[in-house]
Order: structure tokens, then sequence, then C-alpha cells
């Protein structure tokens, strides 16, 4: 009886991940008709090779998005992010993160990663079961099997970057079993393991026809070097064993050296179709395949524009985009302006990083388009009150400038006191700009704020060669190369589109200005948080204490004149009360998660709680 239950969840299982990964790839359209889903037999999924590549793309489904968990990833719990409060169903697990009370009866209020990268790791050991003496073309086969052991690979990195050593299991576990004896590998094993599956599908893929979107060869390369850094990083080498640098290096130095280039336009590299000068492994999402009440355009939508935002960045990122001239607009102090840069606390928003005007809306900032049904229009990010309101911002609300002369187009449509208009309750949602910021990379503006069916432009960058230099960058530093460290970060800032100053320090200043580098170029790229963490830097920044912004901001219209789309804007910066309050770091026990404690039971309690959270 067991028997015939554990093979009607297998036919289960594979009948749903046939018809998803037929849908996300597209591959065959005559597919379905062909084979109806029901007749399909196990046999001929593991036999053939149209289905057997289908059951393959359903497992990129195990690469996490960057908004995941919830939406807004860890990046919310940084230096860089805010996560608006209650705005998604992972707020309960952001606020006891930040709180220091993460447990193993709550974490899954912050992630389900343990849950869901295991049931995939299922269907990549199940893969491997089926195909043994296949007579599918060998070929064929082989890129397939390249494809899965990286994909296994990457799950089984996903969960050492958060639990730290998990349970290997290479073999199946039938859907029906309540219970796995199975205890922790080391964390050693782990990243050996991750290793081991990299370099499997190294040689599987070499010679394999690239493809955008798919696994290569060279995604394999970039996750094992992504791998060596992780394990030479301080959080997993206490002793600063030099050989571990050396390791992360040399397969660093591969995938640069594989044949990438920086794409001249930064703006592009998020946008359809993938650009794969740069881009070593990333997604496309169509309307079918993407979560629709998740991702960029729904949760990253700034609240100004009729929308619940989300996710907010803090004036600690702001300030980190430099002035074009190279310098940072404030003192490390982080309150104290930088008497050489050149910067105005009150004109904030010029001669910045080209990357400041590309990657976040500011007030004022655009025009840009917004298509939002009756309220598509093109205008600014609105975010100000009337310096020079009537009693109570009674009427009339409308801006007397709101019409572009130029070109005839409405740029305001919500008054010239735009954030009273929306606290009043004026339009369908509140106010929800915490910072008075809001992100701008990974928008598409050109389509509308949320749609269940509209195929929005963005793509998921995973792997990028920027990624790499400053990841080359890094391990230099750590290997006391600081000349060939400063060569690699300037890289990244000599694209043509951004084309900043060389970086010139040394010291502690390089590390402040490597770090800050890889901020600015990888945000919403799920690093940070990660970043934090390996280099055992939370304390002041995973917990930072207060989280500001712009506490006010006011518009002077009375020195508006006739078609101008702005007055003066004056500017207040202070403490975000709104935002969740950060405890200070628990300790080095919180570098990793919690096991979920179904999960140790689930194993007879063979499975070890990582220490700090034992009962």
């Amino acid at each position: 009886m067991k028997n015939r239950i554990e093979k009607s969840n297998l036919m289960k299982t594979l009948f749903s991940v046939l018809l998803i990964g037929s849908i996300f790839f597209s591959c065959n359209e005559d597919l379905l008709e062909v084979t109806p889903l029901d007749a399909i037999s196990e046999e001929n999924v593991f036999t053939d090779p149209t289905f057997l590549q289908n059951y393959v793309y359903n497992m990129y489904n195990g690469i996490k998005p960057h908004w995941s968990p919830g939406s807004g990833g860890y990046i919310g719990m940084t230096d860089i992010a805010v996560s608006a409060p209650d705005t998604h169903n992972r707020s309960a697990g952001i606020r006891q993160y930040l709180e220091g009370n993460s447990t193993p009866d709550n974490i899954t209020q912050l992630t389900n990663i343990w849950a869901e990268e295991y049931d995939f790791i299922r269907r990549a050991n199940i893969f491997f079961e089926k195909i043994e003496g296949s007579t599918i073309d060998p070929e064929v086969l082989d890129g397939m099997r390249g494809e899965v052991h990286f994909l296994r690979a990457w799950m089984y990195f996903e969960l050492v970057r958060t639990f730290g050593g998990v349970p290997l299991i290479t073999e199946s576990f039938s859907l029906s079993d309540e219970s796995f004896d199975v205890s922790r590998n080391s964390y050693e094993e782990c990243a050996q393991f991750v290793l081991d599956e990299a370099e499997l599908a190294i040689n599987l893929l070499d010679g394999a026809t690239p493809a955008a979107g798919k696994v290569s060869k060279e995604a394999a390369m970039g996750l094992k070097a992504r791998m060596l850094l992780y394990m030479a990083s301080p959080l997993n080498n206490p002793t600063n064993d030099m050989s571990k640098w050396q390791a992360a290096a040399a397969a660093t130095k591969a995938v640069i050296d594989a044949g990438f280039t920086l794409h001249p336009t930064h703006e592009e590299l998020f946008l359809q179709p993938l650009e794969t000068d740069e881009t070593i492994f990333g997604r496309t999402y169509t309307a079918g395949s993407r979560i629709p009440d998740w991702g960029y355009n729904y949760d990253y939508w700034p609240s100004g524009f009729d929308a619940r935002q989300r996710l907010m960045p803090t004036q600690h990122f702001i300030n980190m985009f430099q002035m074009e001239n190279g310098e940072y607009p404030y003192l490390p102090d982080g309150m104290t302006v930088n008497p050489s840069s050149g910067y105005d606390e009150q004109n904030p928003n010029v001669n910045r990083d080209p990357r400041y005007y590309s990657y976040i809306l500011y007030p004022g900032a655009g025009p840009v388009n917004i298509i939002d049904g009756s309220k598509s229009t093109q205008r600014l990010y609105e975010y100000w009150e009337d310096a020079n309101p009537n009693p109570d911002n009674q009427p009339p609300y409308e801006n007397p400038n709101k019409i572009d002369p130029i070109n005839n187009q409405t740029l305001f449509d919500f008054g010239r006191d735009s954030k009273t208009y929306w606290v009043k309750g004026l339009t369908p949602f509140h106010w929800r700009v915490q910072t008075g910021y809001t992100f701008k990379k990974l928008l598409d503006f050109q389509g509308p704020r949320a749609s269940f069916d509209y195929d929005y432009s963005q793509t998921t960058v995973f792997m990028r060669l920027a990624e790499f230099y400053l990841n080359y960058a890094e391990i230099q530093i750590a290997l006391g190369n600081e000349d060939l460290a400063r060569e690699y970060i300037n890289r990244v800032r000599q694209r043509p589109s951004v084309n900043m100053p060389d970086i010139t320090s040394s010291g502690d200043d390089l590390i402040r200005d490597y770090r800050n580098e890889r901020a600015i170029e990888l945000h919403l790229e799920d690093m940070r948080f990660w970043d934090l963490l390996r280099w055992k830097a939370a304390p002041g920044n995973i917990d930072m204490n207060p989280i500001r912004g712009l506490s006010s901001v006011t518009m002077d219209w009375s020195t508006a004149e006739e078609g101008d789309l702005m007055g003066t804007l004056h500017y207040t910066y202070g403490e975000v009360v709104e935002a969740d309050p950060r405890f200070p770091w628990p300790g080095d026990y919180y570098y990793r998660f919690p096991i979920p404690r179904e999960e140790i039971q689930r194993s007879n309690n063979n499975i070890q709680q990582n220490p700090g959270y034992e009962d």
C-alpha cells in the first residue's frame, strides 16, 4: 500500500513539475498537445528528453529570487534599507530578527528556505536515481546532468550560508515519510559538496552551446568561486588561513578570464533581453511564471506613485553615493558634511555618482512614466509638504504649474502639498515613504504598477562580471595586494555610463571604499545582508539604530514662476520613528539562523540545533 502511495505522490509531483517547466521555458509549444499530462507515465518522463528537460527546468524554481523571502528580501534588515512595517507576510519575521528574537519556533515567519530547498534537492535526487541506465543520447543527458549538479549545489549553497552545516542528502525520500533519521554534516563537508557538485557541472557543461537564462559552465565556475569566497571570509575562516583566500583568488580569476565584459550602460543590465556580455547567469519572468503579488513593480513601486511601497533606502545608503569628484558627501561620522566634497544639504541631489540618478528616487526626481489606469501620467517623484499651505490644506490642492508647457502633459496630480494629500486619505493608499526615498533600480516604468498579465521588462541577475571584479578586489585586499584590489574596484567605476574617479586609498580606507562600492553596485541583488554576515560586520550595520532619512521636506511655491515644475525644496534630516526598532546585536551565534524546530523533530532529534538557540 505504501509503495502505491509513494508512486501516486511521485506522479503528482511529476505532472506539476512538467506543467510548470513547460510554461516557464516554453521550449516546445506542442509538448502538451502531443501527450496529455494524465497519460504521461513515470517511464516516459525519464526516458523522453523533452519531458526530462522540462523536469530539469522546473528545478530552476529552487533558485530563490532576490525579493524572497516575502517581498524585499533580506536587504531591509541591513544598514542600507528599511522595510515598511506590516506590509507583507514576512513582517513579523523581520521584526523578530531585528529585535534579536529569532528562535527555532518562529524562524519560519521569516523564511521557510529549509523546507523549500530540500524539496528541490529531493527532485534533483530523483533525477539522478531515475536516469540510471537511461537510453537518452549521452550528450543530451550530460547537459541535463550538468544543470542538475549545478542546481543541487546552488540549493545547498543557500542552506549553508543560512544555517551553516546541514544534512547532506543525496537520495530521495518519499513525500509520505513523516520523519528523516538524518544528522548534520559539518560546514566544511557541505561547502566541499557544493564545490564538488559545481566541478561536476563545469565538466559536464564544457562545450555546451550557451543559452540566455540557462545554466552554463561559466555559471558553475561562478558558483564555485562564490563558495570559495564564503569559505575564506572571516565568519568561516577564523584563523584567516591564506590558502583559502588563494583558492578563492584562482577560481574568481578563472571567471574573470572566461570572456565576459562590462556592459557599457548599467541601467540596461536589469532589463530584457539578458545582457549576456556581463550577465553570467540570470532569469527573465513572464506573466505565467512570476508570482503576481511579489516582485519588483508591485513591491518596490513608490508609494507616492499610488502603491504600497515595501522597501526604502536609508539616509546611510544615500550618503554612500559619492559626489562626481569621488568625495563622500559626509565624513565617516555620517553627520558632518565633508568640506572637500562640494555637497550642500539643501541641494543634495546634484553632482552625484551617475548611479544615484539611475537607482534612487528622491523628492523632485524624474519625471518618470506612471502607468496605472486613470492615473497614467508622467510626473516627478512627489514627497513634500507645502511651506505656504492654505489652512488645513483646503482646496485648491492643484499645483498651478502642473501642466508641462512644452509637452502639455500633466506632471502633478497630487496637488501642491503631496504628502498632506496622501496623509489626509485622499488616495487609496497611505503614505509609506518613511525615509523620503525609494529604490528606482529594477522598476519597469514602461509598465503598470501591478498587473497579473503584463510582461514586465525586468530580469533577475544572479551572477555578473561586476560582482566577480569586486570579489577579486576583496580577495586581493585579504592577500595584501592593494594595487591589484584598487585596479578591480576601479574597473567597475570605469564603466562608460559611470566613469567615476579612481579609488586611490589604502588600509582601512581602502576597505571602506571597497565595501561602499560593493553596496552601491550590487544593492537589491541579494548581497548586502550576506556580506555583513560573512564579514562578521553586523554590529552597527544590521542593528543600525536609529534609522535616518528625510524627516521633513517642504516646498516653497512662492519662488515658483509660471511654468516651473517646482519651487524651492527645504530638507530636514532625522530619525525615522516609523521604522522597526533594532536592538543591539545579540552575539556571534546570530550569524547563523536557527534551524526550524519541526525539522529537528522530523529527524527524531538527530539534527543538532545551532549554538545559541538551544533550549
